[in-house]
């Protein structure tokens, strides 16, 4: 996990629906050795679980395929950029 990932201002996020499957995704990418950070789920984004995974936008295919790999149940895959100070969310659905 790298820090750095705090200050992105476009990035890839995950949704779970469960926490159960949220902490299987932190532990599957933690064993690949990817690059990400657990975050509380965005606002903006209405799921059913608290715990989004949040992933650098270069990153956000490979992830994903390494979750689903390992049957991990995404819920939803997002783009989230800031512009102008707001934040935009984007569901990606071809992934």
């Amino acid at each position: 996990m790298e820090n750095s990932l705090f200050k992105f201002k476009d990035y890839g996020v995950f949704t779970f629906i469960s926490t159960s499957q949220a902490l299987k995704a932190e532990r599957v990418l933690k064993n690949a050795s990817a690059n990400f950070l657990i975050m509380p789920t965005p606002r903006e984004i209405s799921t059913s679980c608290g715990l989004a995974i949040k992933v650098a936008s270069a990153d956000r295919s490979s992830c994903h395929e390494i979750l689903i790999n390992n049957r991990v149940e995404v819920e939803a895959v997002y783009q989230v950029k800031a512009v102008d100070g707001k934040t935009h969310t984007e569901r990606i659905n071809n992934e």
